[in-house]
């Protein structure tokens, strides 16, 4: 049955992360670029083809992201089904919203690729929000699951910008 569960998570993981990416990265951002309408101009000529280099970074985040849960096999990406371990592995270990990040450069890359500065409206309007949810939902429930693990593991592992070094530093993982 353990196996069971483990390919249920992990297909629900893949499915809940294929779900957020495509409809935050790729259908609200093509209706906005069909809206046609510019805040202020990014004219940056053939340089909007070095978004390509985030929105690459990007989707190889959220699949290292998608992998840790998988490997974890407890919970899912949603904070009300939190895993039985706090994961503090691959990119966990350099910033504690690998997945989250991700998104964000997605968008950053496809704000360069597509010269949209009303993109760039919508990725501030999703930071805010990402942001918000992280520090008055997301956080105080692992905070309350995990105790003074999850709160060494916030001391040492950056929100959302990435540490240049990985932590190597060891945290109870127990809850």
């Amino acid at each position: 049955m353990e196996l069971f569960e483990r390919i249920l998570n992990a297909l629900f993981s893949i499915v809940i992360m294929g779900l957020g990416l495509g409809l935050l990265v790729c259908v609200i951002p093509l209706g906005i670029i069909g809206w046609d309408f510019h805040l202020f101009p990014l004219e940056i000529g053939a340089f909007r083809f070095m978004g390509l280099a985030p929105i690459a970074l990007g989707v190889v985040t959220m699949m290292g992201s998608i992998w840790r849960w998988i490997l974890s096999a407890t919970g899912s990406p949603l904070p009300l089904d939190l895993p039985e371990e706090l994961i503090v592995r691959g990119s966990y270990r350099i910033v504690r919203n690998p997945m989250y990040v991700g998104y964000l450069l997605i968008l950053f890359g496809e704000i360069l690729l597509f010269k949209s500065s009303a993109l760039l409206l919508y990725l501030l309007t999703v930071f805010v929000i990402l942001h918000a949810f992280v520090v008055f939902v997301e956080e105080p429930m692992l905070k309350l699951k995990f105790g003074e693990s999850y709160e060494q593991y916030c001391k040492s592992v950056p929100r959302w910008i990435p540490r240049l070094k990985a932590f190597r530093g060891n945290i109870s993982r127990s809850s």
